[in-house]
């Protein structure tokens, strides 16, 4: 494969994360048509890696294509955000259980200082910082579960997250100050059904915040 295809090969999924949050945002809306042209200059990019991204979203079924009308936005639905935390929760919950046995004390006091910082960083209405930390302290579970199946499948199911929307989620930085201390609790007692549990359960309650955020902004179609 030459350089260029090997460049094309790695902009091409940028390309449809950055198209798919458009999408989940509301940016685009369920049955707009999507040109292959107007994107590319939207981002900055050549019509070809463009393409290629919205063929492989039709595959995720985000977007639907016929040959010869192009490609329109599949609405989406309550359901499917819902659907996708289902997943999203189940996944983490495992990974979570496992963690409880995997951690050393070091590990655990890494968490508990990345806690803290949420905490802080909320007290100052710093939210990026508070993005930050929550997703390094939700890495350092996923990673210390040693699952790298389940990870990869995590990974899949966070495609559908926008995370660019969710400093604008009402309720999303109370969620990760507070929601943790069952999580780190259940960790630190290595108690792994307890961990999975309390994991689970809030990857739900960050889904509900998202649904109805997104349900606000007239994202969600109803069927």
């Amino acid at each position: 494969m030459t350089v260029a295809g090997e460049a094309r090969e790695r902009l091409s999924p940028r390309v449809a994360k950055q198209v798919r949050d458009l999408i989940l945002t509301g940016a685009v809306r369920g049955g707009e048509r999507l040109r292959t042209e107007h994107l590319a200059e939207r981002l900055g990019v050549s019509a070809t890696p463009v393409r290629e991204a919205l063929m492989a979203l039709a595959g995720e079924g985000m977007v639907d294509f016929r040959p010869g009308r192009g490609f329109r936005v599949i609405p989406v639905t309550r359901r499917d955000v819902v659907d996708v935390y289902a997943m999203q929760a189940y996944v983490s919950g495992e990974l979570a259980a496992r963690a409880a046995e995997a951690f050393d004390p070091a590990g655990l006091a890494r968490l508990d200082d990345l806690q803290r910082e949420i905490e802080k960083t909320v007290r100052d209405g710093d939210l990026d910082a508070t993005e930050r930390a929550d997703f390094a302290l939700h890495r350092m579970v996923n990673h210390a579960a040693a699952a790298p199946k389940f990870t990869w499948m995590l990974s899949l199911t966070l495609r559908y997250v926008p995370f660019s929307a969710y400093a604008d989620i009402p309720g999303w930085p109370i969620l990760a100050r507070d929601d943790h201390d069952r999580v780190l609790a259940a960790l630190n007692e290595r108690k792994p059904e307890a961990a999975g549990e309390a994991m689970a359960a809030h990857i739900r309650e960050a889904g509900d915040l998202l649904v109805d955020f997104l349900a606000a902004q007239g994202v969600l179609a109803e069927h």
